[in-house]
């Protein structure tokens, strides 16, 4: 992971199509200040929707025992299990 490059939101604001396709092809974060101060971040969709899934997943008791459990355990979780794992938790999640 790279780190995230700070820029004021006047400069952005000049360069903001090159900014949107780097962070979208090449994954780079930016910070935007204004007058000094961090005021907002530039990240791709598919980082940010990795972000969300992360914090929904951490945020609920149950996943982060089965993630504990799975630690100790000896058995293996297939990809199209782990799908649907979190498609079944995250449609519970919408539903509440």
């Amino acid at each position: 992971m790279t780190a995230m490059e700070t820029i004021p939101i006047t400069e952005a604001k000049a360069k903001i199509a090159e900014l949107a396709e780097r962070a979208q092809n090449e994954h780079a974060d930016y910070t935007f200040t204004k007058n000094g101060r961090p005021a907002v971040v530039m990240m791709s969709v598919a980082q940010y929707e990795s972000l969300m899934e992360t914090l929904s997943i951490l945020s609920d008791p149950e996943a982060r025992a089965d993630l504990a459990e799975s630690i100790d355990s000896e058995e293996f979780t297939t990809e199209e299990d782990m799908a649907a794992l979190m498609r079944h938790r995250l449609d519970r999640g919408s539903a509440a």
